[in-house]
């Protein structure tokens, strides 16, 4: 849910009374820092001091509501932070910027977690905080316990990261909160059904986060264009189930040894098994 645009001051009571007639848990819950147009060179690292504020107001009124709505996670996407053409902004003071306001979001309510959501490109052609080693060096400066990271796994494969490895840095340190699922051509954020294109990297990064005990909801971040929607979110359900049958036809022992022994020949034999050869 974002606010202040489907989600409003006049009906997120209304909608929560909703949610919980339904039995639904509010996970995710957005501040939308990045559709109003006087964002468009920025929210958090805007030079205007005033839009700045505004930013950071908005997201303090958003993590009130949050509140009440019982989020699990409140969700940063740099978005506008970020530039478009060599000498636009200026980086130092850009950092400078984004630590202060994240900082001063996460203490507005230390009881709730926000979390990063990093994304190399689009809309800016260049985006602040581009990769897992971007954010994890911001979240140990900042050093909240309400502040993590939610990997979206199609941003990942976008900057052609290795997802096991991108959840065990985030999680070696305690701070994967969330994770988005979808997949892509590890060109563009298509959003597609889960697990279609990238099916290995999708299943060890299914093992690791059961290795690293990832207790987290599994979120859908899914643009069905074409498709029916309810159909498309179906089904990245029904893969992310259908990849820990995959897991499960080999011991994990087996992969854990394979770890040791770098066994490559094994490894590919193990990848059969799971497919059913």
């Amino acid at each position: 849910m974002h606010y202040p645009t489907e989600v409003t001051d006049a009906n997120y009571r209304e909608l929560k009374a909703l949610a919980d007639d339904l039995g639904m848990a509010i996970v995710q819950f957005c501040p939308h820092l990045w559709v109003d147009p006087k964002f468009k060179f920025g929210q958090f690292t805007n030079s205007d001091p005033a839009l700045r504020r505004q930013a950071l107001d908005l997201a303090r009124r958003t993590t009130d509501i949050a509140q009440h709505m019982q989020a699990h996670v409140m969700v940063y996407w740099p978005a506008q932070d970020g530039y478009d053409y060599p000498f636009q902004i200026n980086h130092r003071q850009a950092l400078d910027w984004l630590v202060e306001n994240l900082a001063a979001w996460c203490d507005h309510n230390p009881q709730q977690k926000v979390v990063i959501e990093y994304k190399a490109w689009e809309p800016r052609a260049r985006i602040l905080l581009p990769t897992i080693g971007h954010c994890m060096t911001i979240v140990n400066e900042i050093n909240r316990p309400n502040l993590g990271v939610n990997i979206d796994m199609g941003h990942a494969l976008m900057v052609k990261e290795n997802l096991a490895e991108s959840i065990s840095l985030c999680a070696r340190y305690g701070k994967l909160y969330h994770t988005h699922w979808n997949d892509n051509w590890k060109l563009f954020d298509d959003d597609v059904i889960v697990g279609t294109i990238n099916l290995w990297e999708t299943l060890e990064a299914l093992f690791w986060l059961d290795e690293w005990g990832y207790d987290g909801w599994f979120g859908l971040d899914l643009f069905p264009y074409r498709e029916d929607p309810a159909q498309v979110v179906a089904e990245s359900i029904r893969n992310l189930q259908f990849g820990y049958e995959l897991l499960d036809r080999v011991p994990r022992d087996e992969l854990r040894e394979c770890m040791r022994t770098y066994d490559a020949i094994k490894i590919s034999q193990l990848m059969r098994r799971m497919l059913g050869g």
